[in-house]
Protein backbone atom coordinates (compact mmCIF):
# COMPACT_ATOMS: atom_id res chain seq x y z
CA UNK A 1 0.00 0.00 0.00
CA UNK A 2 1.23 3.50 -0.78
CA UNK A 3 0.35 6.72 1.03
CA UNK A 4 1.09 10.22 -0.22
CA UNK A 5 1.00 13.51 1.66
CA UNK A 6 2.23 16.96 0.64
CA UNK A 7 3.91 18.94 3.42
CA UNK A 8 5.99 22.15 3.57
CA UNK A 9 9.57 22.51 4.69
CA UNK A 10 9.88 25.20 7.39
CA UNK A 11 12.59 27.89 7.59
CA UNK A 12 14.86 25.53 9.57
CA UNK A 13 14.60 22.67 7.03
CA UNK A 14 12.15 20.62 9.11
CA UNK A 15 9.06 18.79 7.93
CA UNK A 16 6.08 17.61 9.92
CA UNK A 17 5.10 14.07 9.14
CA UNK A 18 1.31 13.63 9.26
CA UNK A 19 0.08 11.22 11.94
CA UNK A 20 -1.56 8.72 9.50
CA UNK A 21 1.85 8.17 7.89
CA UNK A 22 3.68 7.98 11.25
CA UNK A 23 1.17 5.42 12.47
CA UNK A 24 1.30 3.38 9.26
CA UNK A 25 5.09 2.97 9.43
CA UNK A 26 5.06 2.67 13.24
CA UNK A 27 7.19 5.75 14.03
CA UNK A 28 7.11 7.02 17.58
CA UNK A 29 8.63 9.98 19.36
CA UNK A 30 12.36 9.67 19.88
CA UNK A 31 12.89 6.93 17.28
CA UNK A 32 15.90 7.14 15.02
CA UNK A 33 15.24 7.29 11.29
CA UNK A 34 17.65 6.96 8.39
CA UNK A 35 17.51 9.56 5.64
CA UNK A 36 18.46 8.17 2.24
CA UNK A 37 18.96 10.78 -0.48
CA UNK A 38 19.19 9.90 -4.16
CA UNK A 39 20.90 13.04 -5.44
CA UNK A 40 20.45 12.16 -9.12
CA UNK A 41 16.70 11.65 -8.77
CA UNK A 42 16.35 14.43 -6.15
CA UNK A 43 14.46 12.00 -3.93
CA UNK A 44 14.57 11.46 -0.18
CA UNK A 45 13.47 8.34 1.70
CA UNK A 46 12.93 8.15 5.43
CA UNK A 47 13.29 4.68 6.95
CA UNK A 48 12.67 3.68 10.59
CA UNK A 49 16.06 2.71 11.98
CA UNK A 50 16.23 2.24 15.77
CA UNK A 51 14.09 2.49 18.89
CA UNK A 52 14.39 5.53 21.17
CA UNK A 53 16.26 3.44 23.78
CA UNK A 54 19.10 2.69 21.36
CA UNK A 55 22.51 4.20 21.95
CA UNK A 56 23.88 4.56 18.43
CA UNK A 57 27.56 4.65 17.57
CA UNK A 58 29.38 4.53 14.26
CA UNK A 59 32.50 2.37 14.31
CA UNK A 60 35.11 2.77 11.61
CA UNK A 61 37.54 -0.14 11.73
CA UNK A 62 40.66 -0.30 9.56
CA UNK A 63 42.00 -3.81 8.94
CA UNK A 64 44.81 -5.65 7.31
CA UNK A 65 43.14 -7.01 4.15
CA UNK A 66 43.25 -10.73 4.94
CA UNK A 67 40.47 -13.33 4.89
CA UNK A 68 38.61 -13.52 8.21
CA UNK A 69 39.70 -10.13 9.57
CA UNK A 70 36.20 -8.66 9.52
CA UNK A 71 34.74 -11.88 10.96
CA UNK A 72 37.07 -11.68 13.97
CA UNK A 73 35.93 -8.13 14.75
CA UNK A 74 32.28 -9.08 14.20
CA UNK A 75 32.66 -11.96 16.64
CA UNK A 76 34.06 -9.62 19.31
CA UNK A 77 31.18 -7.19 18.80
CA UNK A 78 28.67 -10.05 19.07
CA UNK A 79 30.17 -11.51 22.25
CA UNK A 80 30.15 -8.03 23.83
CA UNK A 81 26.42 -7.50 23.09
CA UNK A 82 26.81 -4.93 20.31
CA UNK A 83 23.81 -4.96 17.95
CA UNK A 84 24.84 -4.22 14.34
CA UNK A 85 22.21 -2.16 12.49
CA UNK A 86 24.05 -1.15 9.33
CA UNK A 87 27.34 -2.32 7.86
CA UNK A 88 29.52 -1.50 4.87
CA UNK A 89 32.96 -2.86 4.09
CA UNK A 90 35.45 -2.25 1.33
CA UNK A 91 39.01 -2.99 0.35
CA UNK A 92 41.22 0.10 0.34
CA UNK A 93 44.36 -1.60 -1.01
CA UNK A 94 44.06 -5.23 -2.07
CA UNK A 95 46.09 -7.42 0.27
CA UNK A 96 47.07 -4.40 2.39
CA UNK A 97 44.13 -2.63 4.04
CA UNK A 98 40.36 -2.67 4.28
CA UNK A 99 37.71 -0.70 6.15
CA UNK A 100 34.48 -1.65 7.87
CA UNK A 101 31.97 1.02 8.83
CA UNK A 102 29.23 -0.10 11.21
CA UNK A 103 26.33 1.69 12.84
CA UNK A 104 25.55 -0.18 16.02
CA UNK A 105 23.37 -0.02 19.12
CA UNK A 106 25.68 -0.27 22.13
CA UNK A 107 22.95 0.04 24.77
CA UNK A 108 23.55 -3.61 25.80
CA UNK A 109 27.33 -3.58 25.36
CA UNK A 110 29.11 -5.41 28.19
CA UNK A 111 32.14 -3.09 28.20
CA UNK A 112 33.18 0.52 27.64
CA UNK A 113 34.07 1.69 24.13
CA UNK A 114 37.75 1.97 25.02
CA UNK A 115 37.76 -1.68 26.12
CA UNK A 116 35.90 -2.68 22.96
CA UNK A 117 38.55 -0.94 20.87
CA UNK A 118 41.33 -2.73 22.78
CA UNK A 119 39.66 -6.12 22.29
CA UNK A 120 39.28 -5.57 18.53
CA UNK A 121 42.86 -4.36 18.04
CA UNK A 122 44.25 -7.10 20.31
CA UNK A 123 42.70 -9.71 18.00
CA UNK A 124 45.53 -8.86 15.63
CA UNK A 125 44.00 -7.81 12.32
CA UNK A 126 42.47 -4.41 13.15
CA UNK A 127 44.85 -1.49 12.95
CA UNK A 128 42.54 1.27 14.16
CA UNK A 129 39.03 1.70 15.57
CA UNK A 130 37.28 5.08 15.58
CA UNK A 131 33.95 5.87 17.23
CA UNK A 132 31.37 8.55 16.49
CA UNK A 133 28.33 8.87 18.73
CA UNK A 134 24.84 9.64 17.42
CA UNK A 135 23.37 10.34 20.85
Amino acid sequence: MRMTEIVRVDSRGRITMPSPIREAVKLSEGMYVMLIADIDKKELRIAPFADPEAKLVELSITFTDVPGALAKAANILATQGVDLLSSESRTLRRGKSAEWIVIADISRCKCKLEELEQKIVAEGTAEEVKFRSYT
